[in-house]
C-alpha cells in the first residue's frame, strides 16, 4: 500500500496523466474525468494508508470534485480552469496570512527539510522568501485568468502543462538561491 501510495501521490503523475489523456484525446471532457478520478485515487489512498489526507491534496480535491462536475454537466471547461486559480491564490493567501499569525513557518519548515543548512538563515530572509513565493503563486493564478479568456483550449492545456511547471520552477529556484546566500559563513563551512 505504501508503495502505491508514493506512485500516486508523485507530482510527476498528475503531470503525465494530463499530457497522455490531453494528447491522445484532445478532449477537455476526458481530461476533468481522469483527473477527478486520479485526484479522488490520491485522497483515498493516502486516507487508508496514513489514516489522514494532506490538507493541500484536500482542498485540491474539495475543489475538484464540485468544479469538475459543473465541467462535465453543463460541457464548460472554464470551471475546472478556475480551480487552479483558486487553489493557486488560497496558497499565496496561507502564506502570507501564516506570516502576520506566526511568522514564515511553513516554507521555512518545508526548505529546511530540502536543506538543513537553511537553519541558521535569518528571519528577515524567510519573511522575504514567503512574500515572494506568496505574491509569484498570486500572479501565476492571475495569468491564468488570461490563459482561459483570451486563448483557446489547447494553448490553456500547454499553459498548465509547461508554462506553469517553468514559472513554478523559477519562483522556487529562485527562493532557494536567495535563501542558499543568506546562510551564515560559519555553517557553510
Amino acid at each position: 500500500m505504501n508503495f502505491l501510495l508514493k506512485v500516486f501521490n508523485n507530482p510527476l503523475l498528475i503531470f503525465v496523466v494530463i499530457a497522455i489523456v490531453w494528447y491522445s484525446t484532445r478532449d477537455f471532457l476526458a481530461l476533468t474525468a481522469a483527473l477527478m478520478v486520479l485526484v479522488t485515487l490520491q485522497v483515498l489512498l493516502e486516507k487508508i494508508v496514513k489514516g489522514e489526507v494532506g490538507k493541500v491534496l484536500f482542498i485540491s480535491w474539495c475543489l475538484l470534485i464540485p468544479l469538475g462536475s459543473l465541467t462535465l454537466l453543463l460541457r464548460d471547461p472554464v470551471f475546472l480552469q478556475w480551480k487552479f486559480s483558486i487553489i493557486h491564490w488560497l496558497l499565496a493567501l496561507i502564506l502570507i496570512g501564516s506570516l502576520f499569525l506566526k511568522g514564515p513557518f511553513l516554507l521555512k519548515r518545508m526548505f529546511i527539510s530540502i536543506g538543513p543548512e537553511l537553519k541558521g538563515v535569518p528571519e528577515k530572509a524567510w519573511v522575504n522568501v514567503t512574500y515572494f513565493i506568496g505574491v509569484s503563486l498570486l500572479v501565476i493564478g492571475t495569468i491564468n485568468l488570461y490563459f482561459i479568456y483570451f486563448s483557446d483550449i489547447p494553448t490553456w492545456v500547454n499553459f498548465k502543462l509547461y508554462g506553469v511547471t517553468l514559472l513554478n520552477i523559477a519562483a522556487t529556484s529562485s527562493a532557494l538561491f536567495y535563501l542558499f546566500s543568506k546562510v551564515p559563513a560559519s555553517i557553510e563551512n
